[in-house]
């Protein structure tokens, strides 16, 4: 089964396991609605890219 397939909560594991690449897709799946949403509370390009970074770093 390809990565890409594979469910969030599968890659979590995988990553908290040590495969960088598994965020990497995570990040890749969510990223234009999480990034979305939140430019939408901010307006603010340069917020919103810190505040997209920090998601996905907790």
């Amino acid at each position: 089964m390809a990565k890409m397939q594979l469910p969030d909560a599968i890659l979590v594991n995988n990553y908290i396991a040590g495969d960088e690449n598994a965020l990497a897709i995570l990040v890749e799946r969510h990223q234009s609605k999480i990034y979305g949403y939140i430019y939408s509370k901010v307006s603010d390009r340069d917020l919103t890219e810190d505040i997209f970074q920090e998601t996905f770093l907790r």
